[in-house]
Order: structure tokens, then C-alpha cells, then sequence
């Protein structure tokens, strides 16, 4: 990194959508929940205050755009020097995440609670996973069909997608496992 601090990932992020095609902070939002939630998240608030920095910075510049009686909405726009920092960025070795599985850390003291509360956990857990694996499985096929080939992101989208799906895939074939391990240890002895 340039300056030896941690970086702040959300301009990164915005460069990044930016960098694709001109989008207002509501497009931004609705881009990260729908494109590459299974990888990464951005709120509102991240986003609009780091989009007055960026404009600020000269990273990005904006239009208005009205449209009939609604107020008028920007549309943000990468500059050469959001570019360039961004080029630079991805140069740069990603930071180590630091892992928070609120789950993980439960099953740690797992003997602690009932059969019934962790196979519950491990159900929702599941529900949740098998929703997002089929969302994004939508979200590959619309890319699919609907982004040219042409296009030279389609194919880095579509191998950074399929991580998604094998991460899903692993947590729910883990909860398969995980509630397998909780029924034979609760078994009635013979």
C-alpha cells in the first residue's frame, strides 16, 4: 500500500462499479446487493459518504439528471485519476480479512445448548445458504444471457460468481455434516 495504513475498500468498491459504467449511489447499492453480495457488501451510508470524498478527491465527478417531477439524481463517472488509483490498487496485495462467524463460535461451547437450538441453527443456516446459492445462480444465468461476450469483464465476472457457488455449496454440504455430528451424539444409547 502507498501510504503503509489501511486502505479504505469502500472507494475501491465505487471506483470499481464505476469503472463498468456511470451509476447513481441508489444503482451502487442495488449493483453490490444483486452482482457481488456473496463477496462483497457496501451500506448506503458507506457508500453516500464515500462518494462526497471521492468527488472531493477528483476521483469521481457527477451530473445531475431530472426526471419529470422527482428530484434530480446524480450520476457518478470515474475520472482519469479515479483510474489511476485504481490501476494502482489492484496492484496492490489484498489485506488478510479478519474472520467473525458468530455460528463457529457458538458450536465452540456447542454442549452448552440443547440438540434441538443447534439443529435449529444449522437449519436456518442452510435456508440461508440455499436462498443465496439459487440467487446468484440467477444472477449467473441473467449475466449470461444478457452481457455480450464481447464484453471483457463477463468472463472474470463469471469465475469470481463461481466462487460464490463453491463457497455455498461448502457451507451447506457443512451443514449436512454438522447436523449428522449433533443427531449421532444425541442418540439414546443401545
Amino acid at each position: 500500500m502507498k501510504s503503509g495504513k489501511k486502505q479504505n475498500k469502500t472507494r475501491f468498491a465505487i471506483l470499481v462499479m464505476l469503472s463498468i459504467e456511470p451509476m447513481s449511489g441508489y444503482d451502487m447499492k442495488k449493483f453490490t446487493e444483486e452482482v457481488v453480495s456473496h463477496f462483497w457488501s457496501e451500506s448506503y451510508g458507506q457508500i453516500y459518504t464515500n462518494l462526497k470524498k471521492l468527488v472531493r478527491d477528483g476521483w469521481i465527478t457527477y451530473k445531475e439528471e431530472k426526471e419529470g417531477n422527482k428530484p434530480a439524481k446524480k450520476i457518478y463517472e470515474i475520472t482519469d485519476l479515479g483510474m489511476s488509483e485504481l490501476v494502482d490498487w489492484l496492484s496492490e496485495p489484498t489485506e488478510e480479512q479478519v474472520p467473525r462467524n458468530e455460528l463457529s463460535l457458538k458450536f465452540f461451547v456447542a454442549p452448552l445448548a440443547s440438540p434441538e437450538t443447534l439443529l435449529k441453527h444449522i437449519k436456518l443456516l442452510r435456508a440461508s445458504h440455499k436462498k443465496k446459492l439459487e440467487a446468484l445462480k440467477q444472477a449467473i444465468k441473467r449475466m449470461e444471457e444478457q452481457v455480450p461476450d464481447e464484453v471483457p469483464h463477463k468472463g472474470y465476472w463469471l469465475v469470481g460468481s463461481r466462487m460464490g457457488i463453491l463457497t455455498h455449496e461448502a457451507k451447506l454440504a457443512w451443514c449436512d455434516e454438522v447436523e449428522a455430528f449433533i443427531r449421532k451424539q444425541h442418540q439414546p444409547n443401545e
